[in-house]
């Protein structure tokens, strides 16, 4: 019987990776190099912290303007003019002009000026009396009440109020009467006589805020805003 020899199976080991047992390599920045990049980080950094004051300021200004606004809205004075022949309440022809404020604040009226054909006035009895000889039924009315003490001719014959609006501080929703008169029979002349001219009497007020915002406004109501009141109504 013959001898086989024995194969001896060989155990291979796994090979491990060889490490690079070389010299290893360094990142060597000169010193300028180092200088430069530091100085760019401190302008990024300054870059950055100026975007945030500047967005800061901003939105400081944004509020600022906008409690402006909230300030102009709340005190925002809106004057009117108007005429009226007739008294609904006490069912009697009463005559009134009257100025009033039907804005959000107090109005301080700095000059009121009429105007009618081309001539204008300072206040409203001299154009009624150039007009319509005011100061001629009034000068009678006295004359008569001087003369009889015991009867009120003033108020029978139907006497009138006026008023000088210049340099009055009017209160929101309020309103001043420029001129009134009760219609009666010893008057009817002049009452017709100033109603037929009314609604052709321009009215030009310059007057201003609280913030001393300055604004004209004409009769029919249009606001226009000016620098100051020092000049005469335009």
């Amino acid at each position: 019987m013959s001898s086989q020899p024995d194969h001896t199976m060989e155990q291979h080991k796994p090979t491990e990776p060889q490490l690079n047992t070389g010299p290893k390599l360094k990142l060597r920045l000169s010193r300028s190099k180092m200088n430069s990049i530091l100085a760019l980080c401190a302008i990024l950094i300054s870059a950055a912290s100026f975007y945030a004051t500047y967005m800061q300021a901003k939105a400081a200004q944004e509020q600022v303007t906008a409690a402006e606004r909230q300030l102009y809205a709340e005190t925002w004075p809106w004057l009117q003019v108007s005429y009226s022949d007739y008294d609904i309440e006490a069912e009697r022809a009463h005559m009134t002009v009257k100025v009033k404020n039907s804005g959000t604040g107090p109005a301080l009226i700095k000059s009121m000026q009429f105007e009618y054909q081309g001539t204008q006035y300072d206040t409203l009895v001299e154009l009624l009396n150039d007009c319509c000889s005011l100061n001629a039924y009034r000068a009678a009315l006295k004359e008569i009440q001087a003369d009889n003490g015991d009867i009120n001719y003033l108020k029978q014959f139907g006497w009138y109020v006026t008023s000088n609006p210049n340099n009055s501080l009017l209160a929101d929703g309020n309103d001043l009467v420029l001129f009134s008169m009760v219609r009666s029979k010893f008057n009817n002349n002049l009452w017709e006589k100033i109603g037929e001219i009314a609604h052709d009497i321009e009215v030009n007020t310059c007057y201003c805020s609280l913030l001393k915002q300055c604004y004209t406004v004409n009769k029919a109501s249009e606001v226009k805003k000016v620098a100051n009141c020092s000049n005469s109504t335009q």
